[in-house]
Parts: C-alpha cells; sequence; structure tokens
C-alpha cells in the first residue's frame, strides 16, 4: 500500500461500509432536512439513509445521526466535507 492510499483509508474500514455520520445542530427542522438532502445527493441514486434525532438534555442542540452505505474514501471525504461546510452544523463526527 502507497503512503496515499494509507491516508486516504481510515483503519478499520473496509469499502463498502456502513457509516454513521453524527452531527450537531441547533433544533431545527429546516436544517436538518437540508443537511439529509446533501447527503442524499451525493450517494448512489436510490441509496437508503437511515436517521436518529436525539435533543439535549436543556434541548440547546439536536444530535442528528444519519447511517448510509459509503462506496468509497473519495465519496465518504465529499460527503463530510458537504456537512461540516453548512451553517448549521456545530459539530459533525
Amino acid at each position: 500500500m502507497s503512503d496515499d492510499e494509507a491516508t486516504k483509508t481510515p483503519a478499520g474500514l473496509t469499502y463498502p461500509c456502513e457509516f454513521p455520520l453524527k452531527i450537531f445542530i441547533r433544533p431545527d427542522e429546516e436544517t436538518a432536512t437540508r443537511i439529509t438532502e446533501v447527503v442524499r445527493t451525493l450517494l448512489a441514486p436510490g441509496a437508503e439513509i437511515t436517521t436518529a434525532r436525539r435533543l439535549s438534555s436543556g434541548g440547546k442542540y439536536l444530535g442528528l445521526t444519519l447511517n448510509f452505505t459509503a462506496e468509497d474514501a473519495e465519496q465518504l471525504d465529499r460527503v463530510i466535507k458537504a456537512v461540516t461546510g453548512d451553517p448549521g452544523v456545530i459539530l459533525a463526527l
């Protein structure tokens, strides 16, 4: 494996794989919908996204988890960059 390949693939991921993207936003339905749609456009046509939501104990933040199949490291990188580039996102893991 070349150095370039080693830096592109996080340890332990074999593609395609199920990936849970955890995102923290203000409790705003418009932002949650926008983020989900952005991710949908970056996946294969017909790809399934499941979502889970959890409001923080004080109600100040919404934890949004999007589960999808990542086809390769490049696709996953595009998804993460698109999500973290959204102004409504506080943090994405």
